[in-house]
């Protein structure tokens, strides 16, 4: 079991000899105000903010570049910015900073603010690159890429006072005086005995490894019939248990296709073995697809459907959340509940991967859900999932506690671990609202360690 014992017993697995012995001596890495666990947008932006406030920061990232699901895994599509009515623009800061410099380079395009489904394409190259420069920018950030969180250490319940991080040097200590979580999958807080929970992973949200393809305007062009969701048909087979996918425009780059046809199911990614096999399997029904669409509509060699490049890391959806302040129930989204302590806001649909089809819930009581039948043909069956009535909600908020980690001093949760019912999290999840939540929690750290406060007295409106 991972996790830790106040008095500065490290996180390592209890079953590898000696954890205490290995902990000691390690080598310091560096000393600093805040560490931030994870490189994604959300983490990059927490360790911006918590820079500009004053904060030295510590950006420890396992991949070799920043903006995690956008970048390692592909996802090209932030979400919009503005109210479901498309009236206010409810979403600023550096979500709304990047985009603009995005489309200043040629490297993003926005869709009209009240598309349900689409906010803004990213060329995801792009991203990631500006995110290097961010980064590199902001003198106060040490970043440490290829480096993966191994263990936490506390000082006493609830107070990290060290990351252990693998790196080439091997096993070192990043000192901290405020942490925040950012890796999406909790494991700082579950390092250090912090409360967790997961859902059943039948219940928890698919997740899809991504691709880059080449061909597929050809193909449309010499085959009308041609249609990704027509290959999920069992009679092309592909092998696939599911019908629901999406594909988006490559910015920047004409000819190229972004694909999110994969689905991996059952799958609890904080785990080792799941998270291999998510990979694994993940890339299998890719080149299934692919091979489908070839034998199904023939182009000539050099025209035929090609994979470019395959995203480095599954795009996770779900894994395993804090036990947090407060919990952010379905009701308290899909209703537009306001909070005094709001820390994001968001407009896009809930929107849960179950079983082979999907459910679009939104904020104007409509539902959608794709419905796979006995033979693997598909239907939608659109209804409501509440009443039509005048003074409907054009976005909901999350809370700063459901960010916050029970019984934690020093540490805060930002992005896809919050705490979150399951319906509510199918719209909480995605990255225009983590990213919100990382600059909250960058600049809750930097208050707290100004003014000397915990984690739970930290908020900033």
């Amino acid at each position: 079991m991972l996790g830790t014992v106040a008095g500065g017993v490290c996180g390592l697995a209890s079953s590898a000899p000696c954890a205490e012995e290995k902990c000691k001596g390690l080598a310091t890495a560096g000393d600093f105000d805040v560490v931030v666990v994870g490189g994604s947008c959300t983490g990059v932006f927490a360790a911006l903010k918590a820079a500009e406030a004053g904060a030295k920061v510590a950006l420890v990232e396992m991949s070799g570049g920043f903006g995690g699901t956008a970048t390692q895994g592909l996802v090209p599509v932030w979400h919009s910015l503005h109210s479901t009515d498309g009236k206010k623009q409810i979403i600023g800061g550096l979500t709304d900073w990047v985009e603009e410099e995005l489309i200043r380079r040629g490297e993003a395009k926005r869709e009209h603010p009240t598309n349900p489904a689409v906010g803004t394409y990213l060329n995801v190259a792009g991203l990631q690159l500006l995110l290097d420069e961010m980064v590199v920018k902001a003198k106060s950030v040490t970043p440490f890429l290829h480096t993966r969180l191994a263990a936490a250490e506390c000082d006493r319940t609830g107070h990290v006072s060290a990351a252990i991080v693998a790196d080439k040097a091997g096993l070192r200590r990043l000192r901290g005086k405020f942490f925040i979580d950012a890796t999406g999958d909790a494991d700082l807080c579950r390092y250090a005995n912090l409360g967790t929970w997961k859902l059943p992973k039948d219940e928890m949200q698919a997740h899809t490894v991504c691709a880059i393809l080449s061909g597929a305007d050809g193909l449309r062009r010499k085959h009308p019939k041609f249609g990704f969701g027509e290959i999920t048909k069992p009679e092309y087979g592909a092998k696939l248990e599911h019908v629901f996918g999406w594909e988006a425009p490559v910015v920047g780059a004409k000819g190229l296709t972004f694909l999110a046809y994969t689905r991996v199911s059952s799958c609890d990614p904080s785990l080792p073995e799941d998270l291999t096999r998510a990979e694994l399997e993940g890339r299998a029904q890719l080149r299934r697809i692919v091979d489908a669409v070839n034998r199904a509509f023939p182009m000539p060699e050099g025209e035929r459907l090609s994979v470019v490049t395959v995203s480095p890391h599954v795009g996770l959806r779900e894994s395993c959340h804090i036990e947090g302040l407060y919990r952010l129930t379905t009701e308290d989204l899909l209703y537009g509940r306001r909070f005094d302590d709001v820390i994001a806001k968001g407009s896009y649909r809930v929107d849960i991967h179950e079983g082979a089809g999907i459910t679009f819930r939104y904020l104007n009581g409509r539902e959608e859900r794709q419905i796979v039948k006995s033979d693997g043909s598909s239907e939608w069956e659109v209804g409501r999932w509440r009443k039509e009535t005048e003074g409907l909600p054009t976005w909901y908020e999350i809370p700063y506690r459901s960010i916050v980690p029970k019984g934690a001093e020093n540490v805060l949760a930002p992005g896809r671990a919050l705490d979150c019912a399951r319906d509510a999290y199918g719209a909480s999840r995605v990255m225009v609202n983590c990213n919100q939540m990382g600059e909250a929690a960058g600049r809750a750290a930097a208050n707290a360690l100004k003014k000397g406060l915990k984690a739970a007295e930290a908020y900033v409106a």
